[in-house]
């Protein structure tokens, strides 16, 4: 059994290895198909692969030759396109070479451009393609201008000449004149010569050395005659002319034939002038200094002796002379300096005689002047001491308001604390006071004006001398003054302050007042069913669309429980209406206006049961109202008052305050302006759809939302 069953193992081994030979082998024909399949595959790969290779060589092939093709066919349109073009260039260039001549032709060649133009646009307009049209309408452009730009230069040639013609006839005409000229002031010139030789000659002898005092009054006399009066005249006559004809002066000095001409009548002109009177006024000084030698002469012969004048006669000279006494001293100094040998003064020293005793004027002049000075110094002095003096005193009252000053400012100090305390006194209390501080702070102004118009005059009043001291000292005064007025600012400042306080307070109560005022009013209108229209009516008496200061009291006083007295109501009047009150204005004071607090509906009756109630609109939260009518409470115990939109002025019936005790609106007490109430009444964009959606749903589904779940 053993043996049988290694001899079955064995077996089984065999069997074994043969299956795994069997299988090896045919893992290897396996192995040996897929190289011949793999090598079979490539073969056939590449056999597709040369074939795509030579499809696509033969694809390119054909694609090179096709644009090959097309290039050659493109470059051929491009060589006929270009000759073409270059054609049209030559032909267009042809044509407007001819154009161009037309620009420059004139009269006589117009009309051989114009043919040879013809005969180009026959010829080479139809190769110029589509430029044709575009060059004919130059041609026939250049050519009106070229017939127009024509005549305006025969226009231009034809003005031209008539210029020149012109000029050259002006030109003739004043060569003419400038002839007629010269030869009109040759002639005035010659007879300036002779009649200023004439004068000239008549004048001469008595410009000489031993010439006469007759000799030159009688020159003079020749002068002013017939002889005279003519040289003067042609003097005249000669520059009247040639002002005249200034600019034939001028031609004539610059032409070069007539320059020497006019330049010699100018030089004897000038001669001309110096002869008459040159000559003259020579004559006439020469015979005033005689006249004053002779004068000299005659008062040196009144007091000379036959020697000439002696020391006695000195004193009676001076006197006479000069209007001035001479000491005894001086006349010894004198005669000391001036008399000769024989104790007199010769004429020659006649002139040093009048020096002297002119000299001898002046030191007694300035000795009188000295003594002067000093009076007026020891005058100015005591000026000064009595300036100084008022000053002082000045001073001295401007010091003795210091403690008044202070005393003022403390008062005024103490006001101030009393009003901005925390009970501040009443406004009698501080009339009083103010009254009494008011009366100290004018009296102190008044007496600081008083002091300082003093000073003030006085440093006006003051010699110039001493006014650097005025100035100096008043300043010291006007100084303290403006110290005071500075200081008394503040009081001015306080008592401004406590009128403002008194104002805010007057103002306060006037407000308590219209506050309680408009709560009776508003009860006044509950007892008797009022709206505001009836209310205005009630008040506007004789119906002129304005409430007055008398029908405002009487309607006050009318209203039950107002016991306030006229004065006090025509004081709240003119606070709040001025001299009368408006519709608006009358109703504006006793409007209450109510913020919404919460969305609401502005529905048109009064009752949310009824079909006929519809909603307006949506009031928005932030959004105020106007009261009308109201408050009152519907059948479902809801508080509704009529009331006006401030946002856009629609009137309707709101929702106070819901049958749960939900508040939808509450008073609103402070002021706002317009523009901050509308901007608060925007509503937002999440409100802006809510409201729409609930536009758009049933009335009654909102009006029973709101009576039966407001919360």
């Amino acid at each position: 059994q053993s043996y049988q069953r290694q001899q079955q193992e064995q077996q089984e081994q065999q069997l074994r290895q043969q299956q795994q030979q069997q299988q090896i082998e045919r893992q290897r024909q396996q192995q040996e198909e897929q190289r011949h399949q793999q090598a079979e595959q490539q073969r056939v790969w590449q056999q597709q692969q040369q074939e795509k290779l030579r499809l696509q060589e033969e694809q390119r092939k054909r694609m090179q030759e096709e644009q090959n093709r097309r290039q050659e066919e493109e470059m051929q349109r491009k060589r006929e396109a270009d000759e073409k073009m270059r054609l049209e260039q030559v032909a267009i260039l042809g044509v407007r070479k001819v154009i161009q001549k037309l620009q420059v032709a004139t009269l006589q060649s117009l009309d051989e451009v114009k043919g040879e133009l013809d005969q180009v646009l026959a010829q080479e307009l139809w190769k110029t393609g589509s430029h044709a049209d575009q060059l004919k309408n130059e041609a026939v452009q250049q050519t009106e201008r070229a017939k127009q730009r024509i005549e305006y230069e025969e226009e231009q040639k034809r003005v031209t000449e008539e210029r020149r013609k012109e000029f050259e006839r002006i030109r003739a005409e004043e060569a003419e004149a400038r002839t007629k000229f010269l030869e009109e002031l040759s002639g005035l010139t010659d007879a300036l010569d002779k009649n200023a030789r004439a004068l000239k000659d008549m004048l001469t002898p008595a410009l000489e050395k031993d010439a006469s005092l007759a000799a030159a009054e009688m020159a003079i006399a020749a002068g002013e005659g017939e002889v005279g009066t003519s040289a003067k005249a042609a003097c005249k006559a000669c520059t009247d002319l040639m002002v005249a004809n200034k600019s034939a002066v001028e031609a004539l000095r610059m032409g070069p034939e007539t320059k020497a001409d006019m330049i010699g009548l100018q030089e004897r002109i000038h001669t001309g002038f110096v002869d008459v009177f040159l000559t003259g006024s020579k004559v006439q000084k020469k015979a005033s200094a005689m006249k004053h030698m002779n004068k000299r002469c005659e008062a040196f012969d009144k007091y000379a002796g036959a020697n000439g004048i002696t020391k006695s006669s000195i004193a009676k000279y001076a006197k006479g002379e000069q209007g001035f006494e001479l000491s005894p001293d001086v006349v010894a100094k004198i005669s000391a300096q001036l008399c000769d040998k024989n104790g007199s003064i010769p004429k020659e020293h006649y002139q040093q005689l009048k020096i002297s005793v002119g000299v001898a004027r002046e030191e007694e002049a300035s000795r009188k002047r000295v003594e002067e000075r000093k009076k007026r110094m020891a005058e100015l002095e005591e000026e000064k001491k009595a300036l100084q003096a008022e000053l002082d005193k000045l001073l001295e009252k401007m010091g003795e308001l210091d403690a008044e000053v202070t005393k003022t400012l403390e008062s005024s100090t103490g006001l101030q604390c009393k009003i901005t305390a925390e009970e501040p006194p009443s406004d009698s209390d501080l009339a009083d006071e103010v009254e009494d501080l008011q009366d100290v702070f004018n009296s102190l102004k008044e007496k600081i004006g008083n002091i300082c118009q003093e000073a003030s005059k006085l440093i006006q009043g003051a010699d110039a001398t001493l006014q650097p001291l005025a100035r100096m000292e008043g300043s010291k005064v006007e100084l303290k003054g403006r110290l005071f007025t500075s200081k008394l600012s503040q009081v001015t400042f306080e008592l401004l302050m406590v009128g403002e306080f008194r104002a805010k307070q007057a103002a306060k109560e006037l407000e308590k007042l219209q506050a309680s005022l408009v709560e009776l009013i508003k009860k006044h209108m509950a007892a008797k069913e009022l709206n505001m229209e009836d209310l205005f009516k009630a008040a506007d008496k004789d119906e002129d669309g304005s409430v007055s200061k008398s029908e405002f009291v009487t309607f006050v006083k009318g209203v039950d429980g107002c016991e306030t007295e006229d004065a006090k109501l025509e004081s709240l009047f003119a606070h709040i209406g001025g001299e009368s009150m408006s519709k608006e204005s009358f109703l504006r004071l006793i409007t209450v206006r109510m913020k919404v607090t919460k969305e609401t509906l502005l529905t048109s009756d009064f009752s949310l049961s009824t079909k006929e109630s519809r909603t307006l609109r949506r009031l928005l939260e932030g959004e105020f109202v106007e009261v009308q009518v109201g408050p009152t409470k519907d059948e479902k115990d809801l508080t509704r008052i009529k009331c006006c939109a401030v946002k856009d002025g629609l009137v309707g019936w709101a929702t106070v305050v819901g049958n749960t005790g939900a508040a939808f609106l509450e008073a609103y007490e402070e002021e706002k302006k317009p523009a901050e109430a509308e901007a608060a009444a925007e509503p937002t964009p999440a409100a802006a759809e809510a409201e729409a959606a609930t536009d758009a749903a049933p009335h009654k589904t909102e009006a029973n939302k709101e009576g039966t779940s407001q919360e």
